[in-house]
């Protein structure tokens, strides 16, 4: 530790630290260019310079470390000169164009010369220019499909292409020639087209690089930034929408160094288009004679409720069944759950229309194995041997993708197993490509090398004798020749992987969609849980095995208690002590019968046994992997409710279509992978005639004559809370920026 004094301010700091963080610690500004705590420092813009006791000339504070007694002065005559003149400097040649500039009303050269800067220029000359076409004023070229940059506005920070090597280990983006004919570029027909480009245009401090789908159309002040969640996959960056009128007009990060670190991948930043679509659903739709007619709310809801209610007088309880969807917000998939265990009566309510198998609900014990990571997104990176198996990381999880390349970057172990090779495979150590459904196999294959080769380090590993036996024996038939046919992986590849595994200090298994949706899943799991027990690796930091759920709330989904046979906190529907519970929270009666999933939902449509059916977010149709099988079951029902925001394949077979709302026009929370549940932002009301899904909800069970009086997500969750043991010693008020 070190401590020094800054602006006659002491802290105490690590050593190592710089100048320019320990003055963070006091909250003392010192302005910056160049400089991204994410990024290595390079002083390069100068604008940190500061004053050093003892020290010659001025210090660059992002590139000078501590030491114990020094002292530091932030803002004396000399430093002040100092920042005047970098700012007059980068003057000479960047064009006097604020109003024309997109980056207006944002920018750090623009604010730092309101604080340092002169009003007056005493350079005369012509300034430089980097023409791209003679015909124009204004220099803009187009380095990527979202990237445009005019390299008269650049300032040399170097922060766009550092990124690209550092944090997005590409190299589609350089610094070419020297001196004042400096300019960023990329190689010819080599565009910036990387799957986190977009970063570049926020961390660029001036308006050189901005982005096609943002620029001219909105002025910054104009706006209204709303914190929110990304919808589209289970990782759960933190973006706000900046919106104007009802409609978003871009999607920056909203840093959060537990899962996203500041950065977005490019589907995540450039996706939003889907909230402001002109196919929108504005109106209920109601089916007559084989066409969709416009109706109001009110005559919408009285003919569910209508045909519901007959259903069940007619057929029974059971021949209803519901459909959530891990798109929704974790209130809404509560309500979804508890409106048909409550208000229909029955069990028959499952949201996993992606799979025909399976994995069984677990116990409340088993929850945290089963359901969710074993580790946190922030420990992937301290791993010393990460594990992939089942998953294109890039194309499921982005966010965590760069968490485990920037663990390879730092010299880790990385080892892939895919049925195909993938983009991250240019920072492993290894890749096995395996042959489709041989997960298993693999598994138990590189076990058993490990007890063949006495690889075992007795220390680390406390199995018992009897549990050793069990393990061999359960891993004998796998030898080397036999895993290697039915593998497709070579036994020396399999040997290798085994030594290596068996060596490193800590590992950590990713595994992806494939795992989640094998025929043999918890088989697999429960082998890889052998594993780790095998090398000595379980209950320990940074190990552990990770399902990587694939939508947004796909764990929240599970955790609410959208399953046949679990209610929210995965408590089973048959125990009578805990259901009782509940009862009396719910104030009315819980079947005690499991209800069927899915798969089992539609053998049941296609037998007759169930007559009515309710959508709430999902489209099996496109989903499901048999998509003929499910069209047909969907249309042999009596009735059919579909509530989405655009009329999906599903929708187009219902005999109601209600438009719900989209993740920008309402509050709520999503629980991302890790089990980290965090609030989304309402940035404006649901277009047109639409409605958040909670509402809904609450407009149907009303209109069946069951009491949900809710008027908003927040006493929704609290009322989660009080239900599910998951969500125990957690409130509204105590979900902060970064989530619990």
């Amino acid at each position: 530790m070190a401590t020094l004094t800054i602006d006659g301010k002491q802290v105490t700091v690590e050593e190592g630290t710089t100048i320019l963080k320990a003055a963070e610690k006091l909250e003392i500004d010192i302005p910056t260019f160049c400089f991204h705590d994410k990024l290595e420092a390079e002083g390069s813009c100068r604008m940190c310079l500061v004053e050093v006791e003892k020290m010659w000339k001025l210090q660059a504070a992002c590139a000078t470390l501590v030491s114990e007694g020094m002292v530091v002065k932030t803002d004396t005559p000399q430093v002040r000169a100092a920042r005047k003149g970098v700012l007059e400097f980068l003057l000479i040649n960047h064009p006097l164009d604020c109003p024309v500039c997109d980056k207006g009303g944002e920018c750090e050269l623009q604010n730092l010369l309101f604080k340092y800067g002169s009003d007056k220029s005493r350079y005369v000359e012509e300034k430089r220019r980097f023409i791209v076409d003679p015909q124009s004023k204004y220099d803009d070229l187009a380095v990527g499909p979202q990237i445009i940059r005019n390299m008269n506005r650049c300032i040399l920070c170097r922060k766009c292409v550092r990124f690209i090597t550092e944090i997005a280990g590409e190299a589609d983006l350089g610094t070419f020639g020297r001196g004042s004919k400096s300019e960023i570029n990329v190689l010819p027909d080599i565009p910036v087209d990387n799957p986190y480009s977009g970063n570049v245009v926020e961390i660029c401090p001036v308006g050189a690089l901005t982005s096609k789908s943002f620029r001219y159309k909105v002025r910054v002040w104009q706006t209204k930034a709303t914190p929110s969640i990304c919808p589209l996959c289970g990782d759960g960056c933190n973006v706000k929408l900046w919106t104007k009128d009802d409609k978003i007009y871009r999607v920056t990060s909203r840093r959060n160094d537990f899962v996203d670190e500041g950065f977005l991948c490019d589907k995540g930043r450039f996706g939003f288009e889907f909230v402001n679509h002109p196919h929108r659903l504005k109106q209920p739709l109601i089916k007559k004679n084989g066409k969709f007619l416009p109706a109001d709310w009110e005559e919408a809801i009285k003919l569910v409720a209508s045909k519901f209610k007959t259903t069940r007088e007619q057929s029974g309880a059971d021949s209803l069944a519901g459909v959530g969807s891990s798109k929704l917000t974790n209130e809404e998939n509560y309500l979804f759950q508890k409106f048909f265990r409550v208000v229909m009566g029955t069990n028959n309510v499952d949201h996993r229309v992606n799979s025909r198998h399976l994995l069984p609900s677990p116990s409340l014990k088993a929850k945290n194995q089963i359901y969710s990571t074993t580790n946190s997104i922030n420990e992937i990176e301290k791993a010393k041997l990460i594990f992939v198996l089942g998953c294109d990381l890039l194309k499921e999880h982005p966010i965590i993708n760069l968490r485990v390349m920037k663990s390879a970057m730092r010299g880790n172990a990385l080892i892939l197993a895919n049925i195909e090779s993938t983009r991250l495979n240019r920072f492993a150590q290894d890749e096995l490509i395996y042959k489709k459904g041989s997960e298993l196999t693999l598994i138990n294959g590189v076990a058993r090398e490990i007890i063949k080769g006495k690889l075992l380090d007795a220390d680390r590993v406390r199995l018992s004798n009897s549990e050793m036996e069990k393990l061999r024996e359960k891993v004998q038939p796998f030898d080397s020749q036999k895993v290697s046919q039915t593998t497709e992986i070579s036994s020396d590849k399999i040997k290798n992987f085994a030594n290596t595994i068996t060596k490193a200090e800590t590992v950590m298994i990713l595994c992806g969609k494939e795992i989640i949706t094998h025929p043999q899943s918890t088989e697999i799991i429960d082998s890889l849980y052998d594993f780790l027990r095998l090398t000595g690796h379980q209950d320990k930091d940074s190990c552990g095995v990770n399902l990587l759920w694939e939508d947004c709330n796909s764990l929240g989904t599970l955790d609410c208690g959208v399953l046949p046979d679990r209610l929210p906190g995965y408590i089973h529907v048959s125990d009578e002590a805990l259901r009782k519970k509940v009862e009396g929270i719910w104030n009315a009666k819980i079947p005690d019968k499991p209800g069927l999933d899915f798969n089992l939902l539609l053998e049941a449509v296609h037998q007759g046994k169930i007559k009515a059916m309710y959508i709430a977010g999902a489209d099996p149709v496109s989903e499901y992997p048999e998509e003929d099988y499910v069209k047909d079951a969907l249309e042999k029902l009596d009735f059919l409710m579909v509530q989405s925001i655009f009329l999906t394949e599903t929708a187009k077979l219902a005999h109601v279509v209600l438009p719900g709302a989209s993740f920008a026009e309402k509050d709520g929370t999503f629980t991302n992978v890790e089990r980290r549940i965090q609030k989304l932002g309402k940035a404006f009301d649901p277009l047109a005639n639409s409605k958040a899904d909670w509402y809904i909800i609450c407009m149907l069970a009303q209109s069946m004559g069951y009491n949900f009086d809710f008027n908003s997500p927040a006493q929704i969750f609290e009322e989660l809370v009080r239900v599910s043991p998951v969500h125990t010693k957690l409130s509204w008020q105590d979900l902060n920026e970064t989530g619990k």
